[in-house]
């Protein structure tokens, strides 16, 4: 099977040789198949009105809504790399844009327990050219340990094994912690994306504040999207680490919850971390994290278009209506 470039998200990974389906299917396989129907809203902002180019009032790019689909097909497959204390390897879900040449590479971590809930945002990112690895972490057994540190060198074993040489890492909640622990390792790593990132607080066996140990040490720029402090989030401990990091960007999402940032979520999380009271539709969240979250992994590859929709001036009309809040 060709191996092809992607964007790492948190995950399990050594130096090992890959293993990968002899063939990938396009998601309209019906086997393969992700629904990536999208009901949300569409995101918008205010258009420019002045379109004369001048020194003082520069053209800005045209706006972009990242929350639809993006317009590539996307190749699916899985596969298995061993890792280090992965008994029986590492499996991961593996996402390809068609017909894009060295496409953005991320590894997309799931939060703790939540295996497999990182597919919709692989399947999402996949079809605005970005490729994707999410990964099944090994170790956030209950029985035999939870290993936060082990997560993240796992993930930089991962990356190695495809062979890139520029890495994204995200991901959400203890995933987010396992990405700025891989971050702060790899010298190939060239940005973060942290979706409602969590770090170590009040667990037993498990060291307090262990993403503190790494934070400091991640020196590429950082994205990151939080909810609303809970229970489920660590109450928003995650947003400490930015503060630590060389190069933060972080905005809240007024009314989201922690199972706001997996996709696809789940009645278990929605019976534990739902807001009990909300100012804005699920609808209208959802659309604005996924078209943030993208435009942040773009915006991490060089995009200088999708960078421009964390600026203040793109995001004024949200931030007036209060339904983001920039935090660093």
């Amino acid at each position: 099977m060709k191996k092809s470039l992607f964007v790492i998200l948190v995950g399990c990974g050594s130096t090992e040789s890959v293993t990968e389906n002899d063939s990938q299917d396009t998601l309209t396989d019906e086997s393969e198949t992700w629904d990536t129907t999208d009901t949300s809203e569409p995101f918008e902002e205010d258009s420019a009105t002045d379109t004369q180019p001048d020194s003082e009032n520069p053209p800005q790019p045209e706006p972009q809504d990242y929350s639809v689909e993006g317009s590539y097909l996307v190749i699916a497959s899985t596969g298995s790399v061993a890792a280090s204390g992965c008994e029986d390897g590492m499996t991961y879900d593996h996402f390809i844009p068609e017909g894009v040449d060295n496409p953005p590479f991320l590894v997309l971590g799931h939060g703790f327990l939540r295996s497999g809930k990182m597919v919709g945002w692989g399947s999402h990112l996949a079809s605005w050219g970005i490729e994707v690895v999410a990964p099944e972490l090994c170790h956030f057994n209950v029985l035999t340990g939870v290993d936060h540190e082990l997560n993240g060198v796992n993930l930089v074993e991962l990356a190695n094994d495809f062979g890139r040489d520029e890495v994204i890492y995200g991901g959400q909640s203890a995933g987010g912690l396992a990405a700025i622990i891989a971050a702060a390792q790899d010298p190939n790593a060239i940005g973060l994306l942290g979706l409602d990132a969590t770090d170590t607080e009040g667990v037993p066996s498990v060291p307090d504040f262990i993403g503190q140990s790494y934070a400091g040490s991640v020196s590429t720029p950082a994205y990151g999207l939080v909810g609303e402090p809970s229970s489920c989030n660590s109450n928003n401990n995650g947003i400490a680490l930015y503060a630590m990091m060389e190069n933060p960007n972080v905005v809240r999402v007024t009314s989201s919850d922690h199972c706001d940032y997996e996709n696809p979520t789940d009645w278990l999380c929605t019976s534990l971390c739902t807001n009990e009271g909300v100012s804005f539709s699920d609808e209208s969240i959802a659309t604005v994290i996924k078209h943030l979250g993208t435009a942040a992994v773009l915006s991490l590859s060089g995009d200088s278009d999708a960078a421009w929709q964390w600026s203040a001036d793109t995001l004024s009309p949200l931030i007036g209506t209060g339904q983001v809040e920039f935090l660093q």
